[in-house]
Formats: C-alpha cells, sequence, structure tokens
C-alpha cells in the first residue's frame, strides 16, 4: 500500500473535490501505476483520499492512498510526479502495511488564512470565534441551514500576516469558509476560498495530537 502526500495548489484549487479524484485516478493510469481492484460487478481500483477540500481552497498536504504493491516509493513518486498536473505534485511517498484510513482517523485541519488586515482586529477575532456559541447560517440545497461552529473550533490565532485556525475534521466537520465567511460578515471583510490554506492534518491518538506524517509511522514497512 503507497501512501502519497502531495500538495493542491494554483489553479487547480478550483477543481472539485469529485473532479480532483479522477485527475486521481487518470495519472495512475498515465502513470502506468498498478493498483489493485475491488471485487464485485463493479471493479475500480483501490484508492483511498484526505478530507475533501472547500472549492478554491489550496493545501500543502493531501494523502492519496493506492493498493499498489510491485513498485518502489522512489518509482511511484517520479512516474506520479511525471503525470500529475501541475500544482497537485507528490512531495513523498510511504510504503504502508495497510491504509491509515485518513478519512476516519483524522480530527483536525490546521489551515492559514493570508492577510496582513487582521492583525489590527488580533482581540476582537479571537474573542468572537472563541464565544461559547457562535450560530452561523449558510445555503444548503436550496434552503438555508444553521450550525453552531464554536465547538468545533479547537484554535484560533491572529498573527501579523494572517490566521491560523484549527478544525473539526470527519464527522462532525468545520468547513474554514465557513469560519471566513462569519468573519467577512461580522467585521466587513473580504476573505475569499482563495487566500486560506490547509497546512496540516492532525489526529488525536491516547492523549496526544500527531500530524498525519507521525500518525504514518506506525504504518510503514
Amino acid at each position: 500500500m503507497k501512501v502519497i502526500r502531495h500538495i493542491k495548489k494554483g489553479n487547480i484549487c478550483c477543481v472539485s473535490h469529485i473532479d480532483s479524484m479522477r485527475v486521481l485516478q487518470r495519472t495512475l493510469i498515465r502513470a502506468q501505476i498498478s493498483t489493485k481492484m475491488s471485487e464485485g460487478f463493479n471493479p475500480h481500483p483501490i484508492t483511498y483520499t484526505s478530507h475533501p477540500l472547500p472549492l478554491g481552497v489550496a493545501s500543502e498536504e493531501e494523502f492519496f492512498v493506492v493498493a499498489n504493491e510491485d513498485m518502489t516509493t522512489q518509482q511511484v513518486l517520479e512516474a506520479f510526479n511525471n503525470n500529475i498536473p501541475n500544482g497537485m505534485e507528490a512531495t513523498q511517498c510511504f510504503d504502508c502495511i495497510k491504509n491509515p484510513n485518513f478519512a476516519k482517523n483524522v480530527n483536525y485541519c490546521e489551515y492559514f488564512v493570508s492577510g496582513n488586515e487582521f492583525f489590527a482586529l488580533k482581540k476582537q477575532i479571537e474573542e468572537y470565534l472563541k464565544q461559547d456559541s457562535l450560530v452561523v447560517r449558510f445555503p444548503f440545497k436550496g434552503t438555508e441551514k444553521e450550525q453552531d461552529i464554536a465547538p468545533l473550533i479547537l484554535d484560533v490565532n491572529v498573527k501579523k500576516d494572517g490566521i491560523i485556525l484549527v478544525l473539526a475534521a470527519g464527522n462532525p466537520n468545520l468547513r474554514p469558509d465557513r469560519v471566513t465567511d462569519a468573519l467577512n460578515e461580522k467585521f466587513a471583510l473580504k476573505i475569499g476560498a482563495n487566500d486560506i490554506i490547509r497546512t496540516k492534518q492532525l489526529i488525536v491518538k491516547e492523549g496526544k495530537t500527531l500530524t498525519a506524517t507521525e500518525f504514518l509511522q506506525e504504518f510503514i514497512k
């Protein structure tokens, strides 16, 4: 089982999660990276990905898990990068004994919202996002839905060059653009999805918070 750590930056951020999956699957074919197939009436390559990114949001750390056993990590890394579109290049490849199941195990994601206008509002922004309750409204399937995002915000840190957010991932999940939309409305800001980048995926295990790469170590052959 190979775990490919890759980025998602630039114009490719405007490609949806489903279409990004298609890009990754087609890259395997072009790169001639063999993949075990599922069983049943409709066999498909056995692959897994990280939690979906909202449209427009970039990432420094995405994971693509491929059921491949006949290539080295270096061969997979080179073949992948020679065939992947710009903006989704791999940075590392790991040989693992089984699927780390990031979709299940990742508890939080860290995001960075770039901008130098936030520091003047540091106290107000941090107090606003650290309330006991913060209900936001957003469109959902033709209607409007409410979500109390306060319990899903683990940490907020306003820096001189932007905001670091640590938000719940999985179930329950908090999209970063829900937080930035709330900030836009409250403080008359103009944060767009392209100002947000996912910097880390975090797993809580036995009381310790691990990065996804640290978590991977127990799966490496």
